[in-house]
């Protein structure tokens, strides 16, 4: 009965790591499909802010430098830095934009003059990064002017409440701003795991288990 059980439990599980293998061929697939799409006004969407995820968007306002947020740490390219996180006021609401990764050796952003009119922004729609019982945390009181994940929720209050419900990755903007030259974040990749390999794993452990257990009952009932 063990030996049977067992057999079972391996053959679900195969299945299971089968069917989590195409669950992520469709995952990759939608999102090759929001990432080469052409950028879409933010304000003329019509789906929810979920469907909007890792889409191209373009939307218009003023920066806001004073309130700008640093997210760090941050390392890139063996260097020590942070992320530039700069609200931009638009007829949405306050959307914030994460323009890139400045090294600390290059300068701080707060104290170099960029351009404070009107601009374009065309970015890369990422949910909040909400609260984990893993990883650093931002504090849970205060105004925040340096911060380890981009929880909305969390900074919303210090907005006025303005906040609009998702932020920005930067892929360009229209006049240049000035300021320091920033390193934009890489793109999102698809999901890569050996879903397959382990289906059949699970299945090989079934096959020698059965196989072992008839080995033994022929052992038992035919060796004379």
């Amino acid at each position: 009965m063990l030996v049977t059980g067992l057999t079972v439990v391996f053959v679900f599980l195969g299945f299971w790591q089968l069917d989590r293998h195409f669950d992520q061929r469709e995952d990759n697939a939608s999102l090759e499909e929001r990432l080469t799409g052409a950028p879409v006004e933010l304000g003329a969407w019509g789906g929810s802010v979920e469907e909007l995820e890792f889409r191209q968007v373009q939307v218009s306002g003023r920066y806001d430098y004073d309130d700008q947020l640093e997210l760090r740490p941050r390392a890139r390219n063996g260097q020590v830095g942070y992320q530039q996180v700069v609200p931009l006021d638009t007829n949405l609401g306050i959307v914030l934009v994460n323009r890139g990764f400045i090294a600390d050796a290059t300068g701080s952003a707060r104290q170099t003059p960029q351009a404070s009119g009107p601009i374009e922004v065309v970015g890369t729609v990422r949910l909040s990064q909400g609260r984990s019982s893993l990883g650093p945390q931002n504090p849970e009181e205060g105004e925040l002017e340096v911060i380890a994940r981009l929880d909305l929720d969390r900074l919303n209050p210090q907005f006025g409440n303005a906040l609009f419900p998702a932020y920005l990755e930067l892929i360009a903007e229209r006049p240049d701003p000035g300021g320091l030259p920033t390193v934009l974040l890489p793109e999102p990749s698809p999901t890569s795991r050996p879903h397959i390999l382990y289906a059949i794993q699970w299945w090989a452990f079934a096959a020698v288990s059965t196989v072992g257990w008839l080995l033994y009952l022929r052992k038992q009932f035919f060796t004379p």
